[in-house]
């Protein structure tokens, strides 16, 4: 609730009354009348809901995300990621993960925890910022597509596959795609820094002309590279990887005459299809209403304060939702690929039994230096 003062002029005093009135009150041209102002709460509502998302679901998809994308590394290298293109890509992918997770989730978390904008500590943190966080979510959507890729390409070329495939290959490909969307997101640089703007300085678009290019037409640049062409790409893949999984099923109840055979091949056809389909359906739904939001956010003109709410509320889970993107694919990884999971539990098991080792072996330690201490 805030005060605010109205100004209303004093009514006109004839020279007769202001005589007779002076010794019992004294005119004045103007009147303070202090009027409170209550806001909605129904606004209120909305936005401690926007807040208390931001600082409960932050933290659990940072550690759960953080976690799974660590632990998806450790299970890569002992997989050798460095000599297996599928692994190198997924490597590259938890790498990338984490980065979107520690510049963009971590610094809401903070703001709406602490009210402090890391963003807007320094000029070149808030640029920098911007680039990454964009960059870093772009370019895990185009690892994804090179993933379903080399899925593509040894399905449909199986012979060709270990000629076409490489890693250095592999490296090349991922290179380019660093560089050619650093490209789109360079502009970060110039078009936005440090403003001051009501009393408060923050982290904006500098001038009125990238003001119009960031909301009018980067972002349909972003909507694109982010969601539209990757979903696209890889749900065409993955039908074309679907349908050629479908003739070999064929091929083989034509060939193979054991039943027991035929339905594990079918099992593990109908469990990669779910897969595919699966990861390539949560990327659109995770990461097509928040494009959406800024696009229909930029026509948003002179808003109320119930829907300037209820568009934070959007934009809120939104985000949260683009955010869980980045936290889910450790789950899929043990969910749909088995060499993974079984990888994943002898590296605990193993751990666990290192552990134990090392308790055991300090126990006998201190046994032997009490009974020297008898002696």
């Amino acid at each position: 609730m805030e005060t605010v003062y109205e100004v209303s002029s004093w009514p006109p005093v004839s020279s007769t009354n202001f005589t007779t009135n002076w010794d019992s009150e004294a005119p004045n041209t103007t009147n303070f009348t202090a009027v409170e102002k209550e806001t909605d709460p129904y606004v209120d509502q909305l936005l401690d809901i926007s807040k208390y998302l931001w600082v409960v679901l932050s933290p659990v998809l940072f550690v759960v995300g953080v976690t799974g994308n660590a632990l998806t590394i450790v299970v890569l290298k002992q997989l050798k990621f460095h000599k297996k293109p599928p692994y190198f890509f997924l490597f590259v992918l938890s790498l990338c993960d984490t980065l979107v997770l520690c510049v963009g989730l971590s610094r809401y978390w903070i703001r709406e925890t602490f009210t402090l904008d890391i963003r807007s500590l320094t000029n070149y943190g808030c640029k920098f910022n911007l680039f990454f966080i964009y960059w870093s979510m772009q370019l895990s959507s185009w690892i994804l597509v090179c993933v379903v890729l080399e899925r593509c390409i040894k399905t449909n070329f199986p012979l060709r596959y270990p000629r076409l495939v490489t890693i250095p290959r592999c490296v090349i490909l991922l290179l380019v795609l660093m560089v050619v969307l650093a490209g789109v997101d360079l502009h970060y640089f110039w078009t936005n820094g440090l403003i001051l703007e009501d009393s408060e300085i923050g982290c904006d678009t500098l001038t009125e002309t990238y003001v119009n290019f960031e909301e009018f037409v980067f972002t349909y640049i972003d909507f694109t590279v982010l969601s539209v062409v990757p979903f696209l790409l890889m749900i065409g893949m993955n039908i074309t990887i679907i349908r050629v999984i479908r003739r070999s099923r064929e091929f083989r109840k034509s060939t193979v005459r054991n039943k027991s055979t035929n339905r594990k091949l079918k099992k593990f056809d109908v469990k990669l299809t779910k897969m595919l389909l699966c990861t390539s359906v949560y990327f659109l739904f995770a990461t097509l209403p928040i494009s959406i939001y800024f696009i229909v956010d930029s026509y948003q003109e002179d808003l109320d304060d119930v829907s300037s709410a209820q568009m934070d509320l959007v934009w809120t889970v939104s985000y949260l939702l683009q955010f869980s993107n980045y936290t889910i694919n450790f789950f899929l990884y043990n969910l749909t690929n088995k060499r993974f999971r079984n990888k994943f539990i002898n590296t605990i098991k193993c751990k666990s039994t290192e552990k134990k080792r090392y308790v055991l072996q300090y126990e006998i330690f201190i046994s032997e230096v009490k009974c020297k201490a008898r002696f």
